[in-house]
C-alpha cells in the first residue's frame, strides 16, 4: 500500500501501458489470454527478463554491460558440457557462479583501470564470442539426456520451472537492491557518483556488485535457456542485448543511472512479451513486431519526458505534504 502511495505519474503510466497492451490483445484475439499462450509468454519472459536484469543493474550503477549475450552463449555451451556429469541443479549453480566470478572480475578491472565500461565490455563481448566458438569447436553442441530439458520446461499451469526460477531471481535481486546496504550503494554511485564518493561510498564495491549480478543473470539466461532447448550454439543469444536494453528502459531504468527497480524491469520485459505474442498471433511479420517494439519504447520515453518533469514532481510532493499535515491536524 505504501509503495502505491509513493508511485509517481510515470510509474502509473507504465502500468497503464502494461495492462493496456494485455487487455487490448485479449479482446482482439481470444487465443491471447489462454493458459497455453500465457505459459508461452512467461517462457519468453524468463529468457528476456534475465537478460534485461543483467543489463539493467549495470545501467542503474551508471555503467553498461554489452557482454551479456556473449556471456550467455558461453554459459549455454558450458551447461551442455557439464550437465551429463553433474546433473541439472549443480550445473546451473556452477555456471551461475562462473558468471558471477567473471562479472565481478569485469567490475573490478573497470574500477581499477578506470576504463569506460562501454569500451571494456565491448571487448568482452568480442572475446567471449570467440571463446564460445572455441569451446564448441564452431558447431552446435547437443545434450545427451533430453529428459532434463523436459523437466525444465514442464508446464505448471501458466508457469514452468524456468519461469518460476526467473521470478525467484527477480524477487531476490529486488530485495537485495532495495534493502541491503550494498544494493543501495549501486543506486548511490549511479545517481551521483561524486556525491556518493564524498559521502564515503567505496566506488569499487558497488561496481563489482553490479557486474557480478549482471554476470550471474547472463550466465543463468544461457544455462536455463540451453537446458530447456537441449542444445547450444556459439552464435546463440546474439539477439539478446537490444531487447534486454529495451525492456529495462521501458521498465523505468534510467540511462543516466541511479533509477530503476526489479519489478519495473519485470513489467518492461512482460510488456514486450505481450506485444510480441499478440502480434505473432495476428500473423504479423517480424519487421512489424520490431517496429511496434521500438514505437512502444519511444512512447514510454515521451511519457516520461511529460510526466517526470521537476515541476510536476514538486507539485506531487507538495500535495502529499499538505495531506500529511491535514491528517496530523485532524488527529490533534
Amino acid at each position: 500500500m505504501k509503495a502505491l502511495k509513493r508511485a509517481t505519474p510515470i510509474t502509473w503510466a507504465r502500468l497503464a501501458v502494461f495492462v493496456g497492451v494485455f487487455l487490448a490483445f485479449a479482446l482482439i484475439d481470444g487465443r491471447f489470454a489462454t493458459v497455453n499462450n500465457v505459459y508461452t509468454i512467461f517462457e519468453g519472459f524468463a529468457w528476456l527478463g534475465l537478460g534485461a536484469m543483467a543489463v539493467g543493474i549495470t545501467i542503474i550503477a551508471g555503467e553498461f554491460d554489452l557482454s551479456v549475450g556473449s556471456a550467455a552463449a558461453v554459459a549455454g555451451i558450458l551447461s551442455v558440457k557439464f550437465i551429463g556429469g553433474l546433473g541439472l541443479l549443480p550445473t546451473v549453480i556452477l555456471v551461475g557462479l562462473i558468471g558471477m566470478a567473471f562479472g565481478a572480475m569485469q567490475g573490478w578491472l573497470i574500477y581499477r583501470l578506470r576504463i569506460a565500461s562501454l569500451v571494456f565490455t565491448l571487448g568482452s563481448l568480442i572475446a567471449l564470442r570467440g571463446l564460445a566458438y572455441m569451446i564448441s569447436n564452431e558447431r552446435t553442441v547437443v545434450m545427451q539426456d533430453l529428459e532434463v530439458a523436459k523437466a525444465v520446461k514442464r508446464q505448471l499451469f501458466i508457469f514452468s520451472p524456468f519461469s518460476l526460477t526467473t521470478i525467484a531471481i527477480f524477487v531476490v535481486i529486488g530485495l537485495f537492491l532495495r534493502y541491503h546496504r550494498y544494493g543501495r550503494e549501486v543506486f548511490a554511485v549511479g545517481g551521483g557518483r561524486n556525491e556518493a564518493i564524498a559521502a564515503g561510498v567505496p566506488l569499487a564495491r558497488p561496481l563489482i556488485t553490479a557486474f557480478a549480478l549482471s554476470g550471474t543473470c547472463a550466465a543463468l539466461t544461457g544455462a536455463l535457456s540451453t537446458i530447456k532447448s537441449g542444445s547450444a550454439s556459439p552464435f546463440g543469444f546474439e539477439q539478446l542485448l537490444l531487447p534486454a536494453v529495451t525492456a529495462a528502459l521501458i521498465g523505468g531504468v534510467s540511462l543516466f543511472g541511479g533509477k530503476g527497480t526489479a519489478p519495473g524491469i519485470a513489467v518492461g520485459a512482460l510488456t514486450i512479451r505481450f506485444l510480441n505474442s499478440g502480434l505473432s498471433l495476428r500473423g504479423s511479420p517480424y519487421y512489424v513486431i520490431t517496429l511496434a517494439t521500438g514505437t512502444l519504447l519511444i512512447v514510454v520515453v515521451l511519457l516520461e519526458l511529460v510526466l517526470d518533469r521537476p515541476e510536476l514532481r514538486d507539485r506531487i510532493r507538495l500535495r502529499r505534504l499538505r495531506r500529511a499535515m491535514a491528517r496530523e491536524t485532524g488527529a490533534g
